[in-house]
């Protein structure tokens, strides 16, 4: 539900998801039914992230070791706040 007195410009639209910046200062991500409030340098590390996932989805498929896939990625590689999940 949008503040009063607030209104959202979008920033882009795909078929699955839209970016739209809220006039408070909020970004908003909606992807189908769900829709998550983020600070801007969140959605940098999270565009980071998917660019990342999306480069490994193109690569020939190896093994994954199970202490790899348990191994957290660096937060602070591409710029994300350190210290946890920021909501």
């Amino acid at each position: 539900m949008l503040g009063q007195g607030c209104c959202r410009a979008v920033l882009a639209r795909g078929p699955c998801a839209e970016v739209t910046r809220c006039s408070c200062g909020h970004i908003h991500l909606a992807v189908g039914p769900v829709t998550l409030r983020l600070e801007e340098d969140v959605l940098r590390a999270l565009g980071h992230t998917l660019v990342e996932a999306i480069h490994q989805l193109e690569m020939p498929h190896a093994p994954v070791h199970e202490a790899e896939a348990q191994e957290p990625a660096p937060a602070a590689a591409h710029g994300a706040p350190t210290g946890g999940w920021k909501q």
